[in-house]
């Protein structure tokens, strides 16, 4: 199945975008909305304010989802349904992402001067980043890791049973190449940046307008998944 969200977009392309829909004297705007860390609904902004002309049909409050063809500046002979998703980040870690992992009380324990010292040896070849993470049996070093039985040797010594290393496939250094071509491709991002996903990896990610062929062209240089790309307006399926 394509990801659409990671598709270009250009000029007369049929598009769709979820937002908060308001009347702007004879047209109409559809505010972007944002989901939280925990799916909720966040912030109604005109930041990236779509205008959408020649609406037809019934035109449904909430949370709406507006089909149409794109202009460049607008969307143009839409369609207003109900429903629809907020723009969002990928699936961030959690405190129950490895609820089997041993941990301490006091974080500090977890990012101890010796600690730092040790990841500043390996970071680059073998380590991508380290996070005093906490879950549900305590804080707990989470490593992600290019080579993971390095990190374990240089770590495991110092944090024991409350380390829990997880594969990459790609370096720090690369994640911040992917999130420093993204941002220059794209002047006004809705926000970037480089966190934790669900599954422990250290990755970049940007939200933006609507993805132009030169991210696309950025995104196809990166290892698959380093840059997650989200979209407020997509091609549509």
């Amino acid at each position: 199945m394509r990801n659409t969200g990671r598709e270009p977009v250009v000029v007369g392309d049929r598009v769709s975008a979820a937002g908060i829909l308001v009347e702007d004297g004879t047209a109409h705007r559809l505010l972007l909305r944002g989901e939280g860390l925990y799916h909720e609904l966040v912030g109604e902004t005109d930041f990236f304010a779509l205008p959408v002309s020649d609406l037809t049909g019934a035109q449904p409050s909430g949370m709406v989802t507006v089909h149409g063809v794109w202009t460049g500046e607008a969307i143009v002979d839409a369609v207003a349904s109900e429903g629809g998703r907020g723009v969002r980040s990928f699936p961030r870690l959690e405190g129950t992402s490895f609820p089997d992992v041993d941990g301490v009380s006091d974080r500090s324990e977890i990012l101890r001067p010796e600690v730092h010292e040790a990841c500043d040896a390996i970071r680059g070849d073998a380590l991508v980043a380290l996070l005093a993470a906490r879950g549900p049996r305590g804080w707990f070093g989470l490593a992600s890791a290019v080579d993971v039985d390095a990190v374990r040797e240089v770590l495991a010594p110092l944090l024991g049973s409350h380390l829990h290393v997880v594969a990459s496939a790609w370096t720090r250094e690369e994640v911040e190449q992917a999130e420093n071509a993204a941002i220059a491709t794209e002047p006004e991002p809705y926000t970037f940046g480089m966190g934790w996903d669900i599954d422990g990896r250290f990755r970049a990610l940007v939200l933006v307008h609507h993805v132009s062929p030169a991210l696309a062209s950025v995104v196809a240089r990166f290892p698959d998944e380093i840059l997650h790309v989200e979209a407020w307006l997509r091609r549509s399926e």
